[in-house]
């Protein structure tokens, strides 16, 4: 046997070794994620008298360890014992909560469930799935400390706010996910999981724009909800402030709220093409810089008439439904058929013209298909024209929603997207024909 041989005999003591580490890291963090919802209960409860209460710190602790023990036990052959002592210990928990709420005058199952709980992260964590483990408690914990400001939160919830969250999770949660993601109806163009994801970003938009409205008031919710939801979809925070305005009035936020989000989509659309195609990005600058220069000045001055002075904070517009967002999902399917069938006629020799009709979707698509494209598939000026193009039509599409949808009344918004339009067309055509 050669000097760096391994016996047979030293591996197995080398893996035992490694297994009893893994199971003291597993048992530790078993109790330790006992010992912080111990915690949490033991501060909610610290207020009882010493003795009547089922399980404090202590408990809770042990509870952690239980259910950690309990699953390494299972794995060493002794699962029907681990099962027992576990339907024992949970046993005790419900009758000693059940007593305590004959006695008590509430009712609240919380803590025996938070037991329960505990001991499941426990084994969890103790099996190896210590991240999981980990983030469960954590989420544990916060549900249980976040008491006051979840019941505070139900208790100033209208029927029509419940109603509107309801109906958004329906399309999210229940919809969403049973929808196939595949390209289906006439010409391979629509994919119905991507429509109907349109109409759950346009509706969780206005709803967390409507719960930041009613947060942070009329002046600053707005403004907030923009400047989060643009990042997702400055056309989505385009549709909610037009809502507004149709319901409630024009006002400077709300005003403010479309500048914002054009020009956060300005600035998108900068930074995604440095990111994925830099060689046109001075080429693209060149076409959209007057465009974001209008936008800034717009938005500076939309701030200011928003923040302005002492006013009254400004009223609310009712709870959002998802009709607009149904709408804007039916026009995107338009667009996507006709994209396709632009496509399937024009070919992939008009790369641009292909790029830019698929853009109109998405503008993001368009960078990306551009920064996909082989070195010198396209001119420079062409590839920076496929992504201004999407860019061009996307602004004018938000001004089309914003005169349907609020028509006269949003005054500055629709001119804040007008002139926007206005300065990408003199960008584009002033590269297109007397740039380099």
């Amino acid at each position: 046997m050669g000097p760096f041989a391994i016996s047979a005999s030293g591996l197995q003591r080398g893996a035992a070794v490694m297994d009893i580490a893994a199971s003291a890291r597993g048992l530790a963090l078993a109790t330790a994620i006992g010992l912080l919802i111990g915690a949490e209960r033991g501060w909610r409860m610290r207020d009882e008298e010493p003795g009547t209460r089922v399980a404090g710190v202590r408990t809770f602790a042990l509870l952690g360890l239980l259910g950690g023990l309990g699953t390494i036990a299972s794995t060493l052959g002794l699962g029907t014992l681990a099962f027992l002592v576990l339907l024992g210990a949970i046993a005790m928990l419900l009758i000693g909560y059940h007593s305590e709420m004959r006695t008590a005058a509430h009712l609240s199952a919380t803590s025996a469930i938070a037991g329960v709980t505990t001991i499941l992260l426990g084994g969890l964590a103790a099996a190896g799935f210590m991240a999981e483990a980990s983030v469960g408690a954590g989420a544990a914990v916060a549900l249980l400390a976040s008491r006051e400001a979840l019941h505070g939160a139900i208790g100033r919830t209208s029927h029509a706010e419940m109603t509107a969250l309801l109906r958004l999770a329906l399309v999210t949660f229940l919809i969403l996910p049973i929808l196939p993601d595949a390209d289906v109806g006439p010409w391979g163009g629509i994919n119905p999981r991507r429509i109907w994801f349109v109409v759950v970003v346009v509706g969780a938009v206005s709803f967390g724009g409507y719960v930041l409205a009613r947060w942070q008031g009329g002046r600053r919710g707005p403004l907030m909800s923009s400047l989060v939801g643009a990042l997702v979809s400055s056309t989505a925070v385009t549709i909610e402030a037009a809502r507004r305005i149709r319901e409630s009035g024009s006002s400077p936020a709300d005003e403010g709220a479309v500048s914002l989000a054009s020009t956060i989509m300005l600035v998108r659309v900068m930074v995604l093409t440095l990111a994925i195609a830099p060689d046109i990005a001075a080429d693209l600058l060149r076409m959209l810089g007057a465009a974001l220069t209008v936008s800034l000045g717009i938005l500076g001055l939309s701030l200011k008439r928003a923040f302005v002075g002492d006013g009254p904070r400004e009223t609310l517009a009712r709870p959002p439904s998802l009709a607009l967002a149904f709408l804007f999902a039916g026009l995107v399917a338009a667009l996507s058929l006709g994209a396709r069938w632009a496509e399937l006629r024009f070919g992939s020799e008009s790369g641009a013209l292909v790029i830019a009709l698929g853009g109109m979707v998405d503008v993001d698509s368009s960078i990306a298909a551009v920064g996909a494209l082989p070195a010198g598939a396209l001119v420079q000026r062409l590839a920076a024209l496929a992504i201004a193009g999407p860019v061009l039509f996307n602004t004018l599409l938000k001004l089309c929603v914003v005169l349907a949808v609020a028509g006269r009344r949003a005054g500055l918004a629709t001119a804040s997207l007008a002139l926007t339009a206005l300065a990408i067309s003199a960008g584009v055509g002033w590269e297109w024909f007397y740039g380099h």
